[in-house]
């Protein structure tokens, strides 16, 4: 066990099914501005949260991309400012939380993202806005994390930014708000927080607190994702999800992600899969090279979450990833072998590759990505 390590998760957690419609209590000041994505905001979720904040001057903005764009925070941004707004909601899938949480840090922070982010030259001030994250999906954990991942259009690039800035003030989750998720976003967003789990255990920075909340996401995970995929009315199995992607979440938000988020960036942007689909393509491959450094330790997972070996684990993964339908070879995504030298390129350029316990170098990556092609 490490000798010393710390933790740290000042987020205000709140879980009640209903819970999303009783904010008030929670809000600070008159001007409450609600980010959402279109869907949301168009199926009238949104909308209906906001009509319960009684007394209060309620904004929406629904501009929001799978991959948010810079132009997409500073367009929010700028229309928060011109409402003086005092709390920023940010509701549903990680993309619509990690705009909340810098749209309420440029609110009294002038300028542009472009200022602060990705080699801006400035650095966030204090913030002083509410900030009130509401997931509707059972995956990202951006609720209890101080990460917000955005796509620099002018780069071609999309990179993470952490500020303590981040944390939200409360994490407000309601498990009714996941009981539509179609059976795909369902399989894609519960193998992210999959991902978040088992990268936080095996992290370099891991911690015994996060190992343990590690161990509890895995299996959760693995009990109840295919009951929440195969029956989406299952009230238990979705509550379950949504319990297991705050944990993981709480878990990553400690230690960061490794080489899986890392290479999942240029699947993203150049490739067009969906997060959860982008980090759990490359998983199995993951758990396998975790040996490298992590053998005993990844044993541990794989035998609490019910097999006898860590191939065993991998393998397993992999096939409850066809059970939901998705995708495990880069070849589905429309990857061809000349782009694996490339993907390897842009995934060593995040940092947080190298606390994969493996080396993680261009013959090595270009290997792992070979083997899944």
């Amino acid at each position: 066990m490490k000798g010393k390590y710390k933790f740290c998760m000042p987020t205000d957690v709140r879980y009640e099914s209903g819970l999303s419609k009783k904010l008030n209590e929670y809000i600070e000041g008159k001007n409450v501005f609600i980010i959402s994505d279109p869907f949301l905001y168009q199926n009238g979720t949104a909308k209906a949260i906001g009509d319960t904040m009684e007394g209060k001057n309620v904004a929406y903005f629904s501009k929001i991309e799978p991959n948010p764009s810079c132009e997409s925070v500073d367009e929010a941004a700028n229309e928060a400012r011109a409402m003086g707004a005092d709390c920023v909601v940010g509701l549903g899938g990680g993309s619509s939380l990690d705009v909340a949480k810098i749209v309420s840090c440029l609110i009294t922070n002038e300028g542009s993202i472009y200022d602060y982010y990705a080699g801006g030259s400035r650095k966030l001030g204090k913030r002083t806005t509410g900030l009130i994250c509401i997931p509707t999906t059972a995956g990202t954990g951006s609720e209890v994390t101080n990460v917000g991942v955005f796509t620099n259009k002018k780069a071609g690039i999309k990179m993470p930014m952490v500020t303590d800035e981040f944390w939200a003030d409360y994490a407000v989750i309601d498990p009714d708000l996941t009981m539509t998720l179609p059976p795909a976003v369902t399989a894609s967003t519960g193998m992210d927080a999959f991902c978040h789990a088992i990268e936080a255990y095996w992290n370099k920075e891991s911690v015994p607190v996060c190992d343990m909340l590690s161990l509890g996401a895995v299996k959760m995970i693995l009990d109840n994702i295919k009951k929440a995929y195969e029956q989406p009315d299952d009230r238990e199995a979705r509550g379950a999800m949504i319990t297991a992607s705050l944990i993981a979440g709480i878990s990553f938000s400690q230690t960061r992600t490794t080489g899986i988020h890392a290479i999942s960036f240029p699947l993203t942007t150049e490739f067009g899969a969906s997060h959860g689909t982008a980090c759990s393509i490359t998983l199995p491959a993951f758990i396998r090279v975790s040996r490298e450094q992590e053998g005993e330790k990844m044993l541990r997972m794989a035998r609490y979450a019910g097999f006898d070996t860590v191939d065993a684990f991998a393998d397993g993964v992999e096939e409850l990833m066809k059970s939901m339908n998705m995708p495990v070879r880069l070849s589905q995504l429309g990857v061809k072998e000349e782009n694996l030298e490339h993907i390897a390129e842009v995934g060593l350029g995040a940092a947080i590759i190298q606390l994969t316990p493996a080396a993680m170098n261009k013959e090595t990556v270009c290997a792992l990505l070979k083997s899944i092609l």
